[in-house]
This record gives C-alpha cells, structure tokens and sequence, in this order.
C-alpha cells in the first residue's frame, strides 16, 4: 500500500492505494498523525482505492480519528470499496466512523 497526500483549500486528501499488509500501520503513522496533530485539520482519507484492510489498519485508522478529536481535527473516511464498507459493518465501525460515498459529499460537510 502507498499513500498519496495531496491539500485543496481547507482539507487534506489522503489517498490509500492497494492492498493493507503487515507492516502498513507505520504508514498511516508517520503519514497522517503528523496531519491531524495539528489544530482544527480536516482530513479526507480516500479509502476508494483500497483493495484490502486488516486488523492493524482498522486499529490505525481508529488510532488516527481518536488523535484527530483530541487536537479538534476532523478526520472523514470517503469512497469505501464494497468490501471495505463490508468490513467497516461487520465491525460496527461504520457507526463510529465519519463516513461519505464521495469526495464531493465530504467537501459539502465541511460547508
């Protein structure tokens, strides 16, 4: 998996590519705490890309909203593939995470 980060205006998209493995959690760490760290942040993070996630990655993502709260940063998970919104039900996570089906949709609720 690699990770694109790129900002437009107010927000910052993050976009995961590929396939979550071992080992990927160092990504999401060194890549989108240092982000959301920051007050009052609004990031995006593109799972539309995304092929596969395990365990440690939902633990990272979960990892990343809980800092994001702390530093009153708000973090919006967009696109969902099937299977990711497959594994986000199953978990019950969907109801925890902020979640779009677009990118345009989480742009209006930053509005």
């Amino acid at each position: 998996m690699h990770i694109d980060i790129h900002k437009e205006d107010a927000l910052t998209i993050a976009k995961l590519i590929g396939e979550f493995n071992v080992g990927d959690e160092k990504l999401i760490s060194e890549q989108l705490q240092p982000i959301i760290s920051e007050q009052k942040t609004n990031l995006a993070i593109d799972l539309s890309q995304l092929t596969e996630i395990n365990s440690l990655g939902l633990s990272e993502l979960i990892t990343v909203v809980v800092r994001s709260r702390i530093s009153q940063s708000r973090v919006m998970l967009v696109a969902p593939s099937t299977y990711i919104k497959g594994v986000f039900s199953v978990t019950h996570l969907d109801k925890w995470f902020e979640v779009f089906e677009t990118m345009d949709e989480a742009r209006a609720a930053l509005a």
